[in-house]
């Protein structure tokens, strides 16, 4: 039958969706194929249905075994009588079963996870009965620089030259929702073969991008809760701590919102019966870590919101994408604060794989089997004796493979086949350069897991359109989305700063002091350009009003300003820049710390009152004051127009950009705009009566 006729006969569908029959006919055609397609397209039909035409079986390698029973449970009546799960979850009895219906050809599609390729018995049955096709579903774990590496992937390379020998060759057929252009170069690399490349149409038109600017932890709350009293439909909250998780379901509650949470710390039964509630509609909203979601079919969830910060693109893309997969409307929102980056960069530090975990690992393997030696070794021994304590600790067992994984790659190990539970593990003789190999594969690892998190922060502050950001960072081109994201519907973020800063940064003496007195109070070290860009008040760095106590404290001064002050005290040895985890951070000297304990002036502020000089003292003309009637005028309206729309006056325009206004005098709105903190949104929306309080300061009065 072909394959149309068997879509609309057992699927129901008239028609494939884009990319679906492309990748069909390359794997009838036996061509190996990496299929990207964005969640919710259909992948799953890409093999579900050459499974029903090619003459052997068809195994898909997936990550998750509630993932596979998902993808069981959701094939069409015909398929699913001949397909079948093999994992952990299955008793000997079951195991042997099942073996015994794919050894007589009743059950032709097989899920199972990849370490079940590293059993041996497991290879000998596929070698037996031949496999035509071998699927590897969510293939961006098999790259070691996903997003989502998951160690035992790297053996489906093994596993398809050992059935090589047996003249076994299936097709191979890769997939994924998220892969930029280097992470396909790296499947095709790990799974040992060229692959032709389907990327299918990754703009989806019915999600709606937003980013909410938020000051702190407690107004990302409040905007969640308004946000899911807004949105009446299914709604997922992603945050990437259990007790933030937990925290957040019963803050929803009490606000009368029906909310569970959801995490990997729960036990199997909980879980289910926490995803069983959503999937049913009886619970409305799930606050989950990302270890829910994945395979998780609900095509009516309209809307995804991110309370932390996604560690990568790559993963925001997934995790929002499981909005709207019915192809109605439906909201992605990230809720973005100053402080995320600080944050995000803290908890990849202690996610982040350790040199101590390695060395404790290989030692605990080394007093196991001795320096040269072979054998089994139980991963539950390993896993308390190189880990001790924290061996009960949530993701403690894929630290662990992620550590067996990089002594393998460095030499010191090779894992063979696994014998029924236990890892077979060979210790090789240590090469000389085993300490520097170590060392430059975990700082590559550290130095992708930070640009991973730079472009999250970019995508954040971007102005541009946020689908096109997105697409961008695929290798795809797009113009803009016209109506699907905040930037282009010009919706407004929603922040608003908490802490006011002071009108005039003239009234400061001693910018010195701010600038020390600011570094000295965090608890952590900034780079110059966060330090310059908080004191004089932007909220595009770590720091925010929340975190730093001198935010604003020298609003009117340029950022570039603010880094000459930096530079100055610098040059002066009252602070030095030192190399930490490949960034140039600021830190007192100890030079500047007694000068903190001083009274005398550290830096003087070049504009303040006490600064200026006269005529007569410059032989130069005194630049005129821009404090005049002018100036006031438009304090006195600021005033007025901020009672009226139930702002503080800061909100609608800063005293400094009020100068600007006298200084550059605009008599166009389009002008107004180009004055530095104005733009396009308050030049139309204050501009008339701005222009008419210029155009009056211009003209002569009697």
């Amino acid at each position: 039958m072909e394959a149309s006729a068997i879509l609309k006969k057992t699927f129901g569908y008239d028609a494939f969706r884009p990319g679906q029959r492309e990748l069909i006919d390359l794997v009838l055609s036996g061509k190996d194929t990496l299929g990207v397609l964005p969640t919710g397209a259909g992948k799953s039909l890409c093999y579900q249905l050459p499974s029903m035409m090619l003459p052997k079986p068809t195994l898909v390698v997936s990550p998750l075994i509630a993932l596979m029973k998902d993808q069981l449970e959701g094939l069409p009546q015909e398929l699913r009588a001949r397909a079948s799960l093999i994992n952990s979850s299955l008793d000997a009895g079951e195991l042997q079963a099942v073996k015994r219906m794919i050894a007589s050809g009743e059950k032709t599609l097989l899920f199972a996870a990849p370490e079940r390729l590293r059993q041996k018995s497991f290879l000998n049955l596929l070698s037996s009965i031949g496999m035509s096709l071998m699927v590897v579903d969510e293939a961006h774990c098999v790259s070691a620089w996903g997003h989502d590496f998951r160690p035992d992937y790297l053996f489906i390379r093994k596993s398809l030259e050992a059935l090589a020998e047996f003249d076994i060759r299936p097709t191979l057929l890769a997939l994924t929702a998220t892969a930029t252009p280097e992470i396909q170069q790296d499947i095709s690399e790990q799974l040992g073969r060229p692959l032709h490349v389907v990327q299918g149409e990754l703009f989806r038109p019915n999600l709606q991008f937003e980013v909410k600017r938020c000051t702190n932890a407690d107004n990302k709350t409040e905007k969640l809760i308004a946000l899911c009293k807004e949105s009446k439909g299914a709604t997922v909250v992603y945050a990437n701590a259990k007790d933030r998780c937990e925290q957040l379901a019963a803050t929803l509650r009490r606000k009368g919102l029906s909310a569970a949470h959801y995490h990997a710390g729960m036990t199997r039964e909980d879980r289910s019966d926490t995803q069983e509630a959503f999937m049913e509609g009886r619970t409305r909203i799930i606050v989950a870590t990302v270890a829910f979601g994945m395979g998780i079919d609900k095509a009516d969830v309209r809307m995804v919101v991110h309370f932390t910060l996604p560690h990568s693109l790559e993963s925001y893309t997934q995790e929002a994408g499981r909005a709207g997969r019915d192809g109605k409307l439906s909201r992605c929102v990230l809720l973005f604060a100053g402080g995320d980056k600080v944050s995000m960069t803290r908890w990849l530090n202690q996610e982040e794989m350790k040199i101590d975990t390695i060395h404790q690992t290989y030692l605990a393997l080394k007093k196991q089997l001795g320096s040269r030696g072979s054998g089994d070794v139980s991963p539950e021994w390993l896993l308390r004796e190189a880990l001790g304590d924290t061996s009960e600790e949530w993701g403690a067992e894929s630290r662990l493979r992620v550590a067996v994984s990089v002594l393998e790659q460095v030499g010191l190990v090779v894992r063979h086949s696994d014998a029924g539970r236990n890892m077979q593990i060979e210790m090789l003789p240590p090469p000389k350069t085993t300490k520097a190999d170590t060392e430059a594969l975990l700082s590559k690892r550290h130095r992708i897991s930070t640009v991973r998190l730079e472009r999250v922060v970019a995508y954040a502050e971007s102005k541009e359109c946020r689908h096109r950001a997105i697409l961008k960072h695929f290798g795809s081109k797009f113009d803009s989305c016209k109506t699907a994201c905040d930037r282009c519907l010009q919706i407004d973020s929603g922040y608003v700063a908490e802490k006011v800063p002071p009108p005039d940064s003239s009234v400061i003496p001693d910018v010195g002091r701010v600038l020390l007195e600011t570094m000295a109070a965090l608890d952590f070290s900034v780079v110059r350009t966060s330090l310059a860009q908080a004191v004089v008040g932007l909220t595009t760095g770590p720091l925010n009003p929340e975190n730093c106590a001198n935010f604003g404290k020298l609003a009117g001064f340029t950022r570039s300003k603010a880094m000459e002050f930096i530079d100055q005290l610098r040059q002066r040895q009252l602070a030095e820049l030192a190399e930490v985890r490949e960034f140039f951070v600021l830190q007192l000297t100890e030079k500047g710390r007694e000068a903190l304990r001083g009274s005398e002036t550290i830096l003087a502020n070049p504009i303040s009152p006490q600064r200026q000089k006269t005529k007569a003292e410059t032989g130069a003309e005194v630049v005129p004051s821009l404090d005049g009637p002018l100036f006031e005028s438009l304090r006195r309206w600021r005033k007025e127009e901020a009672v009226r729309l139930g702002f503080q006056p800061y909100m609608v325009f800063h005293d400094s950009m009020l100068r600007a206004m006298v200084s550059a005098m605009p008599q166009t709105i389009a002008e107004l705009a180009l004055i530095s903190g104005v733009g396009g949104r308050k030049a139309e929306l204050h501009g008339r009566a701005v222009l008419a309080i210029l155009k009056e300061g211009r003209e002569p009065q009697d």
